[in-house]
């Protein structure tokens, strides 16, 4: 106050957080606050507290190009690690580590994301154990339910729209 300053004027907080520049759910390349290959939310603050891994622990027994589609896009694998991962899945009948590293927040957004009933998705703490050590860990906590379909009423429902407003505008 002497100095004709605010208490802590003139000093630094540190540096500032810069988000990352690559997704933390599929680890593709980021430039702003949503990720364009999987669509999450990046936050814009330091990840804090634990980390969690995503395990797959009830194998479909139908496999399809749709669930690997969902590893591919969500999980960050390549399309041949996706096709053979969900091939040891189903002929297996073994678990599947989906994704390791994750802030509680990346861990509910993949798992929400993947087919419930063929991958059952479960989170659990990631400590730095092995991986194997991680698909049999117990939950961390309750996998989020599915998250809803973002498309629209698609090319049929814009054609009934239309026909149903202009035979309200005929009546005007």
């Amino acid at each position: 106050m002497l100095l004709g300053k605010e208490p802590g004027e003139g000093q630094s907080a540190g540096p500032a957080y810069e988000p990352p520049d690559t997704c933390p759910c599929c680890g593709r390349k980021v430039s702003g606050s949503i990720c364009p290959g999987c669509g999450y939310h990046v936050p814009n603050y330091p990840p804090r507290g634990a980390r969690y891994a995503v395990t797959a622990t009830r194998p479909g027994f139908v496999q399809s190009a749709e669930r690997s589609e969902q590893l591919v896009k969500y999980c960050g694998f390549t399309q041949d690690e996706a096709d053979n991962a969900i091939a040891h899945y189903v002929n297996d009948q073994s678990r599947i580590l989906l994704r390791r590293g994750l802030d509680d927040g990346a861990a509910q957004y993949i798992a929400a994301h993947l087919d419930q009933d063929f991958f059952d998705p479960l989170i659990v703490e990631d400590c730095g154990e092995a991986d194997e050590d991680l698909l049999y860990k117990p939950k961390a906590f309750e996998t989020p339910p599915p998250a809803r379909s973002q498309e629209g009423i698609g090319f049929w429902g814009v054609v009934g729209a239309v026909i149903v407003a202009l035979l309200i505008l005929s009546f005007f």
